[in-house]
């Protein structure tokens, strides 16, 4: 009570403007709208095996479209449905040795990294109460993609050994998915008791932060396979296009260069991302694992792979105005994260151009009952619109995938599907915060009235 006490002060006295402002919204409409909102968040068992039984097999065909024939439709079909040994071509060798040895010595390389390289103290925090945690991921990283380039150019290994062999690491991963969730179905039932006992909860998962060998599975996965896999196949294609082609396309280039930014990034802002929705709501199940250890990866890299196995390349006016928008669109997008996050840790208390920021105390009951507020924000990057994050990603994926012309139709899907899901997630965030705040999120949305790009949506 005192830190919510705290909060009401801080609210009153840096934006006192914001408790005197009303929406048109009735509270009998916006209670009615709550119930219609809690029904509707509830996903069907139907659903969720659809999901189960589409994901994985659409997750392999994109892949073999764009890993075998550059995204393009007609090839893909002809080869899935029409050659021997048709649709099972888009399973990649499994008893593939060399790909065996990356991932088992790739996976023994970030465990030791993670205990041995010095760690920074990040402050992640929660309405159950703020903790420190230790992050090392970008040391962790810099040095597996220096010790790669060392032992490529030593010969120890092909510069180009993770392209060449990329399809049958993305299989092992899904069978590191797999296995990892089936280990943790068996701890629940035998350790604490607590079973999957759903279609909805084996798909979702029912832990937020499991832990094995007191390592956070979900923030070591993403952080150590999802964006260390995706540099490390920037470098060997990179190899690769340079030993078949003679030189490296100008497009190549600055697509690897603004793509290396987004992933050290991510890893020099780890406190963000630990801050973030995804990492303090997203539970560890089923759809998290394969979506970092296999449909994640295969997304991130697919412009690199069309443009290493194509040498396509457009102009150079085009190159500069899409490193332009994706670096741009980077920047901000950490920016915008980093003030939420400076805003939150000084529980207001922040001046945004020299005045005090806006903001709305929204008061909420936890699962227990107890009251509590949450501070909304509404200056800065975040009083222009309600998602400035989630339009600036958008802008970043799409130029990435920019770089590549217009091969094919399915090169630009994976671009599309994470703008896509953003968009999706805006939705879905915003109807948990009114099902949440209820009166409070309609007047943040009357003060903050645009979701993505103001003036227009």
């Amino acid at each position: 009570m005192k830190e919510l006490n705290r909060i009401r002060r801080s609210s009153l006295g840096g934006s006192t403007s914001s408790l005197t402002r009303r929406s048109s919204i009735s509270q009998k409409d916006i209670q009615q709208l709550q119930e219609t909102l809690q029904k509707q968040q509830k996903v069907s068992a139907q659903v969720v095996l659809a999901l189960l039984l589409f994901v994985p097999p659409a997750t392999f065909f994109i892949f073999y479209s764009i890993s075998m024939h550059t995204g393009l439709f007609v090839p893909t079909i002809t080869a899935l449905f029409f050659r021997f040994p048709f649709v099972f071509q888009c399973i990649p060798p499994v008893w593939d040795t060399v790909a065996w040895k990356f991932s088992i010595v790739h996976c023994a390389i970030q465990l030791i990294f993670y205990w041995v390289l010095p760690h920074d103290q990040a402050l992640v925090m929660s309405s159950a109460g703020d903790q420190m945690r230790e992050i090392n991921s970008f040391f962790s990283c810099i040095l597996t993609c220096l010790l790669y380039v060392l032992g490529a150019s030593a010969g120890i290994y092909r510069g180009d050994l993770i392209y060449i062999h990329f399809n049958s690491i993305i299989l092992i991963f899904a069978i590191f998915a797999v296995t990892i969730w089936a280990a943790l179905i068996v701890s629940y039932h035998f350790g604490t008791g607590n079973s999957v006992t759903t279609i909805s909860e084996f798909w979702f998962g029912i832990e937020n932060h499991p832990k094995v060998l007191d390592i956070d599975l979900k923030s070591f996965i993403r952080t150590r396979f999802t964006f260390v896999i995706w540099p490390l196949f920037i470098i060997s294609a990179l190899f690769f296009h340079k030993i078949t082609y003679g030189k490296i396309s100008t497009s190549l280039i600055c697509a690897s260069s603004v793509q290396l930014l987004y992933i050290f990034q991510f890893h020099w802002n780890e406190d963000l991302y630990l801050n973030s929705l995804d990492s303090k709501r997203c539970d560890c199940g089923f759809y998290r694992l394969w979506a970092d250890f296999v449909l994640g990866p295969i997304i991130y890299t697919s412009p690199i792979t069309v443009l290493a196995a194509t040498n396509r390349s457009v102009g150079l006016i085009s190159n500069g105005l899409f490193c332009l928008a994706a670096v741009v669109s980077i920047i901000f997008t950490a920016k915008c994260d980093r003030q939420k996050y400076e805003f939150r840790k000084s529980k207001g208390d922040l001046k945004m151009g020299g005045v005090d920021a806006f903001f709305i105390s929204a008061k909420y009951r936890t699962d227990s009952g107890d009251p509590n507020a949450n501070l909304l924000l509404g200056s800065g990057h975040w009083g222009v619109c309600r998602h400035p994050n989630y339009t600036s990603e958008a802008v970043s994926f799409l130029a990435f995938s920019a770089f590549q012309g217009f091969p094919s139709t399915l090169s630009h899907f994976p671009a599309l599907l994470v703008t896509l899901f953003l968009i999706a997630r805006a939705f879905t965030d915003e109807n948990r915060c009114l099902i949440k705040y209820g009166q409070y999120w309609a007047q943040y949305c009357a003060k903050v009235k645009y979701r993505f790009l103001p003036g227009l949506f």
